[in-house]
């Protein structure tokens, strides 16, 4: 079995690449405050999903986290490292993914079951 990496992996989608490396680079944190940060970022998500709107009921946590890292990977990682992974202030990055999915919604349509069926 390999060894564990000893910096967590961040699924990044590719157009966000240049953002996560600035906010990397900007922000400069250590291997233990990128382990915290990524934590509560995934905490948070999961979090947001259990309270994710009506519309976003049909998706599942892993769909869930990826429409998030699709619409808003470098912003939660920013906020994640600016709260220093600080699990008591989970609550600040909840709300906040969950704005970033109301203004994604915004611009987008909800899925719903009928879009899925495929002829």
């Amino acid at each position: 079995m390999p060894d564990r990496p000893s910096v967590p992996v961040i699924n990044t989608p590719d157009h966000h690449f240049g953002a996560m490396f600035l906010i990397l680079l900007a922000r400069a944190p250590d291997t233990a405050m990128l382990r915290a940060a990524t934590r509560l970022a995934d905490s948070a998500a999961v979090a947001s999903w259990a309270l994710r709107p009506d519309g976003l009921k049909p998706l599942t946590v892993d769909q869930y986290r990826e429409l998030l890292a699709y619409a808003a990977a470098p912003e939660v990682l920013d906020l994640a490292l600016y709260l220093r992974g600080d699990r008591k202030r989970i609550r600040t990055l909840i709300d906040h993914i969950g704005r970033e999915i109301a203004e994604l919604l915004s611009h987008y349509s909800a899925p719903t079951p009928e879009s899925d069926a495929r002829p």
